[in-house]
């Protein structure tokens, strides 16, 4: 009986996680799905793992955990030893005779298995984080992981990624030859409905909007002192944070913390700019959210940013941590609703045409199905081959 299910890797609970085993199961309807937890995998294997780990997290972040760089979980769940654990007992989980390919979330481990095409999605390198000087180079992880890392990628029937710079950085820190590689971009996971109507007053109520869970990785002390660059020329200007909880005291600044996804809906309706300045970010759902409901958007040069913001078309761009720019930009703006109205119009098209989990779903089942033929034909011909050469003898 041939394979006829999907392996879906989950390597740890990514934001994304349950948007992208919606848009696979829906892209690929003819086959069955099962879904492997890493962390279960863990588990299940602590009491044997146990004793070899600890000694391998004292050699390689006993320094970062006393310091306070890594917490004890993140040791224990990063060292080389539990990554080739886990790449030893895949096969346990992975079964060429059922499994008909494998779909890893993410870049943390190495879940291939010898005859299972094995395909990788992922939104960050390692080595990534070295192209931003707000990376703190003492959380860099070993040469002994990175070259671990690196067969993540080579094991790889294709690695898809969510922009071109983590496409280019497979290339240039990696050496993956261009054709392993589909940058597939990712999908909203708060999409906004076609009859949406916003409640921002025609974008002149001057309201900013920043989401996001870590408050100085995204920029928000930047934000922060831009913001009261821009209240010294509109006074009745707002700035609602959500997502993070930073002790702020200002009369026009609004912290609303931490609010389930379907609330969030609500702060995206109500601004009539989104801002978020980061300093480092591996791709940025929040910001196809924000162009979801129509929002022009301030931001930075940073890793899969432009692939999303186009200067002067849906948002402007500023070079990270360049206050000045940021408040220069929100300034402009206010000046002018209609431009306002003019670049959230164009972020809605972009994201309609390029970022929706339908066409990353699409996008993959065209290489995935390639693929899969490609095997097929691999396993079709070789017996041929066979027995050519043994009539030749």
């Amino acid at each position: 009986m041939p394979a006829d299910t999907i392996a879906f890797v989950s390597t740890y609970d990514h934001p994304s996680r349950d948007s992208i085993e919606r848009m696979l199961r829906q892209a690929f309807p003819e086959f069955k799905f099962e879904t492997i937890s890493t962390l279960d995998v863990v588990k299940r294997h602590h009491r044997a793992w146990l004793p070899s780990n600890l000694l391998y997290m004292a050699r390689e972040f006993g320094t970062k955990i006393l310091k306070r760089r890594n917490t004890v979980r993140e040791a224990y769940l990063q060292t080389t030893y539990l990554f080739r654990q886990l790449k030893k007992v895949m096969p346990q989980y992975i079964d060429p005779k059922r499994h008909v390919f494998s779909f890893q979330t993410q870049s943390l481990y190495d879940t291939s298995v010898p005859g299972v095409p094995h395909f990788i999605y992922t939104d960050h390198t390692h080595l990534s984080n070295t192209r931003s000087p707000y990376f703190d180079r003492r959380f860099l992880r070993s040469k002994a992981w990175i070259a671990l890392e690196r067969g993540i990628y080579t094991n790889a029937a294709c690695v898809f990624t969510r922009s071109s710079d983590v496409t280019a950085d497979l290339d240039h820190f990696y050496s993956i030859a261009p054709w392993q590689v589909a940058c597939v971009y990712a999908g909203s996971n708060l999409p906004a409905r076609r009859d949406f109507v916003a409640a921002n007053e025609g974008y002149s109520n001057r309201h900013i909007l920043f989401v996001g869970t870590d408050w100085e990785r995204k920029g928000g002390p930047e934000l922060l002192e831009a913001f009261r660059t821009v209240v010294e020329t509109y006074p009745d200007a707002r700035l609602t944070i959500v997502g993070t909880n930073p002790q702020i005291d200002h009369p026009n600044v609004h912290v609303a913390g931490v609010v389930p996804l379907e609330d969030v809906a609500k702060y995206y309706a109500s601004a009539s700019i989104f801002c978020l300045p980061t300093r480092l970010e591996p791709f940025g759902i929040a910001f196809l959210e924000a162009m979801s409901y129509r929002l022009p958007v301030v931001a930075t040069t940073e890793g899969a940013v432009p692939d999303m913001v186009r200067p002067g078309v849906n948002g402007l761009l500023v070079a990270p941590g360049d206050t000045a720019g940021i408040a220069a930009s929100l300034l402009e703006l206010f000046a002018s609703p209609a431009k306002c109205a003019e670049f959230g119009a164009a972020g809605y098209k972009h994201v309609l045409e390029n970022y929706t989990w339908d066409r990353v779903g699409q996008r993959m089942r065209e290489r995935i199905m390639a693929t899969l033929h490609q095997e097929q034909a691999r396993n079709v011909a070789q017996p041929v081959r066979h027995t050519r050469a043994a009539s030749g003898r």
